[in-house]
């Protein structure tokens, strides 16, 4: 499927949900329990959210297929998300930063379900959310980015992601990530998480489009270039792994990205 370069007024930032949701900054020890519907109370945003989305890939829907089609597509992938919000699983609510990657994939199985009669593939919505997310990721302001980095190496935010990967050792939720924090060996990396168990990989998995898994993963490296948090990842839960082993170093170049990775997801898929 033909892609269009986003413009920056196009995209739409792949963490946008933490910051309009209010959710706390890379993770946070547990609060008290959620209301139970938790996606409901915040319906209207996540639609707006999805909608930016739809906004972005516009363009490249009306110049591969034409407007009527390329309308007809846009609100198939509505009605599509629509029809998953009201069924998003519980991880926990405002007191998970993971939680915002459950919206988005389902940003990614609604794409896919109205793309799929026009021959679009899971690479092809990979590819669609993947170039969004990586145009908003590069307008960012530089001192957005420096904050970003300062508040993720900071004792305090450190003392967060720690508190937060033992919240999920106690496997409250079904649904939720299960982390293990990984402090830092002062040469190679600053601190890091081992994922035994990934949110997105299960819900993706349950909706019976597991194929779509890898291509989320991918926005992890664009979010870390850009706030410098130095990204290297050897193994994903999505790709087959028994484990996703995040090792974040301070100002590291980010070498992984949709071109490093891409081949390895084809490979599998094929294998």
């Amino acid at each position: 499927m033909a892609q269009h370069a986003p413009t920056r007024r196009e995209a739409i930032r792949y963490s946008i949900l933490c910051s309009l949701l209010a959710l706390p900054c890379g993770g946070a020890a547990p609060a008290p329990s959620p209301a139970p519907d938790w996606y409901g109370a915040h319906r209207e945003t996540l639609l707006a959210a999805f909608a930016g989305i739809l906004a972005g890939a516009a363009p490249g829907w009306r110049a591969t297929y034409g407007a009527d089609k390329a309308g007809a597509i846009a609100r198939r992938a509505t009605a599509a998300f629509a029809a998953l919000l009201p069924h998003f699983p519980d991880v926990g609510g405002a007191r998970n930063w993971d939680t915002q990657f459950i919206p988005v994939a389902g940003w990614y199985v609604a794409l896919y379900a109205a793309l799929k009669p026009e021959g679009g593939s899971a690479e092809d919505v990979g590819r669609l959310i993947y170039a969004l997310n990586r145009a908003e990721m590069e307008a960012l302001p530089a001192e957005q980015k420096a904050a970003e980095q300062a508040a993720t190496f900071s004792p305090e935010g450190l003392a967060e992601k720690r508190d937060w990967a033992a919240w999920t050792q106690k496997r409250e939720l079904p649904a939720n990530w299960v982390a293990t924090f990984v402090p830092g060996d002062g040469q190679s990396f600053d601190f890091g998480y081992d994922y035994s168990a990934c949110g997105v990989v299960k819900y993706l998995r349950a909706q019976g489009v597991p194929e779509l898994a890898p291509y989320v993963c991918l926005n992890d490296f664009l979010s870390s270039a850009a706030y410098g948090t130095g990204l290297h990842r050897a193994h994903t839960l999505a790709q087959g792994d028994a484990l996703c082993d995040f090792r974040y170093r301070k100002n590291r170049p980010v070498t992984q990205s949709w071109d490093s990775e891409i081949a390895a997801i084809r490979a599998r898929r094929r294998g």
